[in-house]
């Protein structure tokens, strides 16, 4: 269960990132983002996890690259959670999938996984970075 502390700092960290929601952030922008939720430490790990559920691609360009960086413990059961998780969009299904190549997992073969992911009906536009972000700059 976690402490009063661990609480206010998920808080905290909710608050910040919902007022990233929407944003186009430059690539440095997304670093100062994953440093600070780095430095959270492990109170971290469920708002990151919460970013995925929701349909804003800045707040799963944070969570990604947060998670690529994260050091052991790794959230890699409740990632896999995600994944099989109906309520999670492809595209977010697609960059967890990327947090766990980076983690070393073997992710070539998706039935292992139980996964089925579509990801024909998304177009990435010109000079957009959805895995990192932003846009260079």
């Amino acid at each position: 269960m976690p402490s009063d502390e661990q609480e206010r700092v998920r808080a905290g960290l909710r608050e910040r990132l919902q007022q990233l929601r929407g944003r186009e952030l430059t690539d440095a922008e997304v670093a100062d983002e994953v440093a600070a939720l780095k430095e959270a430490g492990a109170a971290a790990v469920p708002v990151l996890l919460e970013q995925f559920a929701d349909q804003d691609e800045t707040l799963w360009a944070i969570a990604t690259q947060t998670l690529k960086a994260w050091e052991e413990p790794r959230p890699i059961e409740a990632l896999v959670g995600l994944l099989r998780s109906a309520r999670i969009d492809d595209l977010a299904k697609a960059l967890i999938l990327t947090v766990l190549e980076a983690y070393g997992l073997d992710i070539d073969d998706l039935d292992v996984l139980g996964l089925g992911i579509d990801l024909e009906e998304y177009e990435v536009e010109p000079g957009r970075d959805v895995e990192g972000g932003g846009r260079n700059g």
